[in-house]
């Protein structure tokens, strides 16, 4: 027998049902047609109704109906007369191949029983009864009223039986008994019920509005969501949760369901938010009028609500149904059927990203239709100012999966590459190649270009950037990169940009949505030239300016941003904490050359709280060598060295900060505030016991000491000239300098000056 929630709000067809049955046993024979949507509790109706039968001493056969025994001739027949005293299978006509011949044979065996005592007799899915059984059951329903036979039949509700079975439907002597599904107070009762809902009739009644709303008040969907609640156990949600048996239950009520009404919540789940009966007739290639049973269907059944499926939970069910097969071929009809109805690029190209994952899942491949990548590509143009740069990303890697004749739009890695750059910056290594490519292809004008860049220059491919940029023009995008370059790398583009500079960038920076790191570098090159309260300001507008703030990489340069710039005015403690954010959102590869800056901020601000161990365990982080042919590089060392210095380390601090004056002395600059590497030096020799004095090698470039020390050890300028790659004039040069800079005259002199100097105290001293 059915459980009590089985039976919930079930009184009445039972109290009818049993009227029926009290009636044949007074030999007044009928029939019942029991009607409900998948899920409502027809066959729980039927167990109960066979159990009390049973108990009243009548004799009870059922038969089941099933799709796939629709083809077989008797086949519900031969169920029925199975279970009779004697049966022994379909009636003799569909023995002998003569499927209609003899319909009178289960009436026969039938009222032989109903002579006894009285018969129920019940076929459960009798929409799916094989034509020659159903007009062996329409013969029965013309003459049960002088048996002792009851005959009830479950089934769906407006469904389309074959002609037999249609007829004794409608029969005069079928009494109709519909099935629906629970109201508001019926979910009540089924929750309080036992053991179905196991709790308290105030928690039932609390819980029921809810329920509903989730269910629709189908009793198979509260089973489903039922036994979901259980499993959350120990702490309950107030609220209904989706879980494994309630999707489950959604694909049980399609199962019942009839194929056009599965296709069609199919359908709405694909189309989803974007469905309109129109675009749903023309989904499924039918005229509107044919779609709106189906639609009717699913609202009984509880799984429709206003047009649409009933909610999130719903739709993954219908969606987790699917095959790969199926959902590739779902989704491509989806998008194709958006694109011609004018449906915006990211709408369409969701369908696409969808249909070609689920190809990809089943191991198969397709032609894309050949407006399918210029979709994509447009849908990725909307996404990226709309922040949803990871979107973005989904569609041109579709893109570039797409067999489309080899035919991209230019530019189409750029913009890929840029999009993963938001959310991993790491990935974008793997384009490289191909960003060099399109910096020589696109035009300095083209937006894509800039961007191009500006990715390069993160991944330290300063050359490449550099000789691009030499031919680029004096446009916008060429400014901003040279400008941009040469602070990152100076000597590239010749001397470091004036304030005023970089700030007339910064200001065409903000309406265009330039790449982030052309930004970080324009406002770090105003932190270094002194200009804090103009940094802190464009920092601001830069930060406000751009949509996508909310991508991992975006918020890591605006952390490291704001980090340099709490520390640069003595802010350590909250310098240190956006330093940490930054370095947290992204790992060391990810951050490229850029990986100085944030680490530099974070060495200063340990240090200056003489949290040494802090410092040095940032300072073990890897960076990449081209880091120290950049800006970043430059600050990195000034910070180690000065870790090293309040360390005890002196002697190595030094050769940091002489790293620093070699840098800037190759880019053309001078020490100044913010770049001031002879002031620790100074403090370093102090400690070393030496003055500034005492350490006359300070004043050379990097390539005048090595010059220097060639010559001191006896070789001629075309061996020098040699072993350095350079030209014997280039040689003299620097010579000349060295000479006047020591203020000495020969080989012998730089020979005597660097044995002194090798002599020097150990490293730490002092």
């Amino acid at each position: 027998m059915g459980t009590v929630g089985d039976l919930i709000r079930r009184e009445d067809p039972l109290r009818l049902l049993e009227g029926l049955l009290t009636d044949a046993g007074q030999g007044r024979g009928s029939a019942a047609a029991l009607t409900g949507s998948p899920g409502t509790g027809k066959s729980a109706v039927l167990r109960a109704l066979s159990a009390t039968a049973a108990e009243a001493g009548a004799t009870v056969l059922g038969a089941c109906a099933t799709e796939a025994e629709r083809g077989l001739p008797y086949g519900v027949v031969g169920q029925l007369l199975s279970g009779t005293a004697g049966g022994t299978g379909p009636p003799s006509g569909a023995r002998d191949g003569r499927d209609a011949d003899r319909p009178e044979t289960l009436y026969e065996a039938l009222r032989a029983l109903a002579a006894h005592r009285p018969v129920v007799v019940t076929v459960d899915d009798v929409h799916h009864t094989d034509e020659p059984s159903a007009r062996c059951l329409l013969y029965l329903c013309g003459r049960l009223a002088a048996t002792g036979v009851l005959l009830v039949l479950a089934g769906r509700p407006s469904s389309t039986p074959s002609l037999p079975l249609a007829e004794v439907l409608r029969h005069p002597r079928c009494v109709p008994v519909p099935l629906r599904t629970l109201s508001e107070d019926g979910v009540a009762e089924f929750l309080g019920a036992r053991p179905a809902g196991a709790m308290d009739a105030a928690t039932a009644r609390r819980l029921a509005p809810d329920w509903h709303r989730f269910t629709g008040g189908n009793p198979r969907l509260l089973h489903g969501v039922l036994a979901d609640h259980r499993d959350c156990g120990p702490v309950r949600p107030a609220r209904p949760v989706a879980g494994t048996a309630f999707r489950r239950a959604v694909v049980g009520c399609l199962r019942g369901a009839e194929p056009a009404v599965t296709r069609t919540a199919k359908a709405l789940a694909v189309l989803a938010d974007q469905v309109t009966l129109t675009l749903l007739a023309r989904f499924l290639g039918v005229p509107e009028r044919a779609v709106v049973p189906s639609l009717a269907a699913l609202e009984a059944t509880g799984l429709l609500d206003v047009g649409r499926l009933r909610h999130q939970g719903v739709s993954a069910a219908v969606l987790e149904s699917l095959t790969a097969e199926e959902s590739a071929r779902l989704h491509a009809r989806a998008a194709r059927v958006l694109y011609d109805t004018g449906a915006e690029p990211p709408v369409v190209a969701g369908h696409l990203v969808a249909a070609q994952a689920a190809r990809t899942a089943d191991g198969g491949t397709a032609d894309a239709p050949t407006w399918a990548v210029p979709v994509l590509a447009e849908a990725a143009r909307h996404a990226m100012p709309a922040g949803q740069a990871r979107r973005a990303a989904e569609f041109l890697r579709t893109a570039h999966r797409l067999h489309d004749g080899g035919q991209r739009p230019d530019g189409m890695l750029t913009t890929l590459a840029r999009a993963e750059w938001e959310s991993d910056p790491a990935s974008v290594i793997r384009h490289l190649p191909a960003l060099e490519r399109d910096l020589a292809a696109l035009r300095p004008d083209d937006g894509r270009w800039a961007e191009a860049a500006a990715l390069l220059l993160w991944h330290g491919r300063h050359d490449t950037v550099a000789r691009g940029a030499a031919g680029a023009g004096d446009g916008t995008r060429a400014r901003e990169v040279r400008t941009a370059l040469a602070h990152l790398c100076p000597g590239r583009q010749g001397p470091a940009p004036a304030p005023d500079a970089v700030e007339r960038v910064l200001e065409s920076l903000v309406h265009t949505l330039a790449p982030p790191p052309s930004v970080a570098a324009l406002l770090v090159a105003l932190l270094y030239a002194g200009e804090t309260d103009r940094a802190a300001r464009w920092r601001e507008l830069t930060g406000a300016a751009e949509p996508a703030g909310t991508t991992p990489a975006r918020q890591a340069v605006v952390a490291a941003t704001t980090a340099v710039l709490h520390v640069r005015t003595g802010s350590y403690d909250a310098g240190a904490g956006h330093a940490a954010r930054a370095l947290a959102l992204l790992s060391p590869a990810a951050w490229g050359v850029a990986v100085g800056m944030p680490l530099a901020a974070a060495v200063r601000a340990a240090t200056a709280r003489q949290a040494h161990d802090e410092a040095a365990r940032l300072l073990r982080v890897p960076v990449p060598d081209a880091m120290f042919r950049t800006r970043a590089g430059l600050h990195y060392l000034l910070a180690r060295g000065g870790h090293l210095l309040a360390a005890g380390r002196a002697r190595t601090a030094l050769a940091d900060f002489h790293a620093c004056r070699d840098l800037l002395a190759d880019w053309g600059e001078r020490s100044r505030d913010g770049l001031d590497w002879r002031t620790p030096a100074d403090r370093a020799l102090g400690r070393l016991g030496d003055t500034p004095d005492d350490d006359p090698v300070a004043v050379l470039t990097r390539a005048e000491r090595r010059v220097a020390l060639l010559a001191a050890a006896g070789c001629t300028n075309r061996a020098i000239a040699a072993q350095l790659y350079v030209t014997p004039s280039t040689v003299e040069q620097h010579l000349t300098h060295v000479y006047r800079k020591l203020r000495v005259r020969s080989r012998g002199d730089l020979a005597k000056l660097a044995a002194v100097r090798a002599a020097g105290p150990a490293d730490g001293a002092g």
